[in-house]
Order: C-alpha cells, then structure tokens, then sequence
C-alpha cells in the first residue's frame, strides 16, 4: 500500500480526481479521501446527504464526509475491509486534526500544495509550523512542492516559494507546476455536472505536466505515465 498526502490550503480536487483515476487504470485498487474543510467531494458524486460513505466512483474509492483519518479506517473495518486492500490511498487534507501523527510519518509521499494566490501562500508557512507543532513532527520530515492553476505571468516559482522559506519541514524532489487556461477550468467544469473524470479533452500542456508529476511521485517511466493517461482517455464514465 502506498498513501500519499496532499496538504495545501488550495481547492485541489481535480487534480486528486485526475491522479487517482490515472492510477485506478493501471489495474491498481485506489482510494481518495476527503479531508477538505467543505467536504466537496461528496458533490462529485451526487451525496448531498453528508453521510459517511466509502462508493466507487469511476474505478476508484471515495471516502466522504468523515472527521478524521481514524474514523475512515474504522468505517472500513466494519465493512470487512482496511487500507491494506489498496494499493494507494491518497489524502486531500485542508485541516490539521484529520490525519493523525503516524499517518504523516507513514506517508510514502508529502505534497504541498499553493495555487499562484498570495493569501494562500502566506498562511501555508504558518499551516505547516502548526502541524509541526500540534502532531510533535520531526523537521526533517520531507515534502515535494507543487504549483496548481500556473498562468503565464511575471511570478516564477522561486519567487512564490519563497513565501515558505524558513518553513519547518524539507523540501525535496523538482518542484512541479501544473498550468491553467480556459479549456482545463471548461473540462473541471464539465467533469463536476456530469459527475464523471475526463481527461481526454484536456490540453496536451496539461496532459504533458500531469505526466511528469505522475512519474516523480510514482517513479514510473514517461512511456507507463504516458500510456495509462491514453488509457483513461479512452475510458467511458
């Protein structure tokens, strides 16, 4: 089982939902937990109920509407299942008490998350001093960098990131930036009404980054990332 976590304060969901059913097409068993403060997942598909469900949804799972990490796992139990039947389990986590301590030390992957906005980059530093300081984390733990929503502008990444210097955690591996224009905020759109995870539509730039954060946090060659993202464009909802 490998359980990666996406931390940021950034809505994040359509990359989440891209990343799991590109796993998801590989034959790989995936579950994707909510653990946004808004809980929007649950709107992906079609539970305005706020109950507490684990449902397939486009050839993954998707946990919605839970407290904390803990109650996820319990909830499985008592339908004779653990995280140990996935192959990922993947976290999207906007609040500080979901995870417990060892889930983030147990972690295979730590992505930070920030869109280009100055608001979230400014209260990430102090996000991360929290975790730190209320789950009694080591420094030293490590987390890779990610840019969403990249727009053609004058802000480079090094100069958003500087935002978070002095932060108390390790950064490692290639920053990645995934760009944004009008077809990939049309394909999010399109995807939320009809309750379904496209790809095919997105731009070939788009296509093209998401590779490249799937090979660094999977460590698979171009040609597997390349082929599975093919695979799920040929994928019916």
């Amino acid at each position: 089982m490998h359980i990666w976590i996406f931390a940021g304060l950034c809505e994040k969901n359509d990359l989440m939902l891209y990343l799991c059913k590109i796993l998801a097409s590989t034959g790989k068993r995936v579950l994707l937990v909510d653990g946004t403060l808004q809980q929007k997942y649950g709107y992906s598909i079609g539970d305005h109920q706020q109950s507490l469900r684990v449902v397939e949804f486009e050839g993954f799972d998707l946990a919605c509407h839970f407290v904390t990490g803990a109650a996820v796992e319990q909830h499985l139990q008592m339908n004779g299942e653990t995280l140990d039947s996935y192959d990922y389990v993947l976290y999207d986590m906007e609040t500080l008490h979901f995870a417990s301590r060892n889930l983030w030390l147990a972690a295979d992957v730590r992505v930070w998350v920030s869109d280009y906005e100055r608001y979230n980059l400014e209260r990430g530093k102090g996000w991360l001093e929290q975790l730190l300081n209320e789950h009694e984390l080591p420094e030293e733990l490590a987390f890779q960098r990610m840019l969403i929503n990249g727009v053609d502008c004058r802000l480079e990444a090094h100069y958003l990131w500087a935002y978070l210097e002095g932060s108390p955690f390790q950064w490692t591996g290639e920053s990645l930036i995934l760009p944004w224009d009008e077809l990939s905020a049309a394909v999010k759109l399109e995807n939320e009404h009809h309750r379904r995870v496209q790809l095919g539509p997105l731009s070939r730039n788009y296509k093209k980054s998401l590779c490249r954060v799937v090979e660094q946090l999977t460590g698979w060659e171009r040609v597997r990332s390349r082929r599975a993202i093919k695979e799920v464009g040929r994928m019916r909802a």
